[in-house]
């Protein structure tokens, strides 16, 4: 009786042996050689899923995408009754989910920093690097528009809020949520740029401390 092949199940498997090796040591050292090896399949089984390294690295790269809709997915929103503290704090720890602060997610991000330098000078991944920035920018300004709402909650309005807030505070409109959640996301990519250039504690901890003060000027 013929083996029943789920190829649902071995696609993922393949795309996973991808990400596993462009983590370690690159995009380009992700070949369907290296990949069987990885996955423990024939090269033949590989280009059955995959006719091409171009369809391997897409299918790579939409995984990417669907985890991260899915983790920003079960992230957003804040519970009922935040006070500004408490939102800010909770707000964080949402965005933290999406910064390199522990081996796992430095892992991930060095896979999506591979798949985003290749997406510069391959058209075909170019849609998956735009559908992943237009997901966090959404998320971003979400963060902004929850944030300012429990700000409101507790009675700072947004003429008082552009009085308060020192002079060190990002230079945009109080109720321009757009603009804040297009810095925020800024600050998310530089970070995830010098986390992954020196992934030390220290440097991790300054992260989470830039984001807090960040969203806290924001509430001011």
């Amino acid at each position: 009786m013929p083996k029943i092949i789920d190829e649902q199940a071995r696609r993922a498997s393949i795309a996973e042996a991808v990400l596993a090796i462009a983590a370690r040591s690159g995009l380009e050292a992700a070949t369907v050689r290296a990949v069987a090896a990885e996955c423990g399949l024939s090269t033949g089984a590989i280009q059955h899923s995959f006719p091409t390294q171009a369809a391997l690295q897409q299918f790579a790269m939409e995984l990417i995408v669907q985890r991260v809709t899915e983790r920003i997915t079960a992230l957003d929103g804040l519970p009922e009754d935040n006070d500004g503290d408490e939102a800010t704090e909770a707000i964080a720890a949402m965005l933290f989910q999406l910064l390199p602060l522990d081996d796992e997610r430095e892992a991930e991000a060095r896979v999506w920093a591979a798949f985003s330098t290749a997406a510069l000078v391959n058209p075909a991944l170019a849609p998956y690097a735009r559908k992943m920035d237009e997901l966090l920018v959404s998320f971003c300004r979400r963060c902004a528009e929850q944030l300012a709402a429990a700000s409101s909650s507790r009675g700072i309005g947004a003429n008082s809020a552009a009085i308060a807030a020192p002079a060190s505070a990002p230079a945009i409109a109080p109720d321009d949520r757009s603009l804040q959640g297009a810095h925020l996301h800024a600050l998310l990519d530089g970070l995830t740029l010098h986390l992954l250039t020196d992934p030390a504690t220290d440097r991790r901890r300054q992260a989470e401390a830039l984001v807090r003060s960040f969203l806290r000027q924001l509430a001011a």
